[in-house]
């Protein structure tokens, strides 16, 4: 599972670093450190080649939902084995595929509620990675929402100790494929499996982070206090 992830980085350096134009005005990004499901996420979509970065409700709302049952539970995650399958995915993943950036990611170690550690898992290499993610688009009575989920697979021997899911993480090449309207279903099955990353790297953070409502550098070191 990936319940909660930051990205801080300036909107200019994210522009820059990976390539996309905006759709959205600027001043709708905001650096996060803690960012929760059913809230507005940055993602990247590709159109004729061309890459474009928007914000859309993190928990995906499938284009045949119905309003009674559209926002009662929100699936931020989709599990790569069987997201070619499952309804409720099935047609993102075939037309509707994304790139969520991200600065990284927070997972809790432990089994007891009152003796799990959250963990800050992040690249010591890249100042940001790309999730692979699925989107959607859904009318409502108020108009248009675009939503999107987050990919998630098996642990790889970083993550294992930590949690038996993890999201995937796309490298450059990898990142191109799964925008590629063109690209066979195969091989995006293939682009989801789970690997190694050697730049990865996973510490204690702090437990504050537990609460959406609380935001900042400080969640990231176990050490700091809130204020």
């Amino acid at each position: 599972m990936c319940g909660r992830f930051g990205l801080f980085t300036d909107l200019s350096e994210l522009v820059e670093f990976l390539g996309f134009e905006l759709k959205m005005p600027g001043d709708t990004y905001t650096p996060r450190w803690n960012i929760a499901p059913t809230t507005p996420v940055l993602t990247i979509t590709e159109t004729d080649g061309r890459r474009v970065g928007s914000m859309m409700r993190w928990g995906l709302i499938p284009h045949w939902a119905k309003l009674e049952t559209a926002f009662k539970r929100p699936m931020f995650n989709a599990r790569s084995e069987t997201v070619a399958e499952r309804p409720t995915f099935r047609d993102s993943f075939i037309a509707r595929r994304c790139l969520v950036p991200a600065n990284g990611f927070f997972e809790w170690r432990g089994r007891g509620a009152r003796d799990k550690t959250p963990i800050w898992i992040h690249s010591t290499k890249a100042p940001v990675v790309t999730f692979a993610g699925i989107w959607s688009v859904w009318h409502s009575p108020e108009g248009i929402v675009e939503s999107c989920a987050i990919l998630t697979t098996s642990p790889n021997a970083l993550m294992e100790p930590i949690y038996d899911r993890m999201p995937v993480i796309l490298d450059d090449d990898w990142a191109a494929i799964w925008l590629d309207d063109a690209a066979d279903q195969t091989v995006l099955l293939e682009v989801l499996k789970p690997r190694e990353w050697d730049t990865m790297e996973a510490q204690e953070a702090n437990p504050a982070v537990g609460s959406p409502k609380n935001d900042g550098p400080y969640l990231l070191d176990s050490q700091s206090k809130l204020f």
